[in-house]
């Protein structure tokens, strides 16, 4: 009886992981399927600024699976366990480098550089201020924080503002005739 027991408890944790997975790679397919990238201009752009606009591209479409990593935590789900919240914590916390890693290469640059960037009106000064919103880094207990927007928002205007940076570095800044 014993053996039936286990069997039957191994089939169910196997099935609900099966379940799980499948879910994943049916949203993971529907995401590239839905994927219109057009590739970047960079030949009006000086190398540093082709690689801040490549770096920029980089981190806005990495930072669409942790928004769905907000927007999955926000939902309701009765089967989340603890290793589900720790995996979260993780993805919020690199996150949370990746941006400071986008905002320590734009420090960077040489100062005629930035201001070309700024010219360009692609600063990042919003991004900048998001984060320091955030006092540096996401983190679950201000997944909803009072008197804030939820996190997946927040995200999404980060999300939004790399878009608009990556817009602005597509222009053609220097025409010659």
């Amino acid at each position: 009886m014993e053996t039936i027991f286990i069997a039957v408890v191994t089939v169910l944790v196997a099935g609900y992981g099966f379940i799980r997975l499948r879910r994943a790679d049916e949203a993971a397919r529907r995401y590239l399927e839905s994927s219109q990238e057009k590739p970047l201009q960079l030949a009006h752009l000086s190398e540093t600024l082709a690689r801040v606009a490549r770096e920029t591209r980089t981190l806005r479409i990495w930072l669409e699976s942790p928004l769905q990593a907000v927007r999955d935590h926000l939902a309701t789900d009765l089967t989340r366990t603890d290793e589900d919240v720790e995996a979260f914590d993780a993805v919020l916390l690199d996150a949370s480098r990746e941006v400071g890693l986008y905002l320590a290469m734009i420090d960077g640059l040489q100062p005629h550089e930035r201001q070309e960037l700024e010219a360009l009106g692609a600063g990042v000064g919003a991004i900048r201020g998001a984060m320091e919103a955030e006092n540096g880094a996401f983190e679950r207990a201000h997944v909803k924080a009072p008197g804030r927007p939820a996190m997946d928002q927040r995200l999404e205007a980060i999300l939004r503002e790399l878009a608009r940076i990556e817009g602005a570095l597509q222009g053609q800044g220097h025409v010659y005739r």
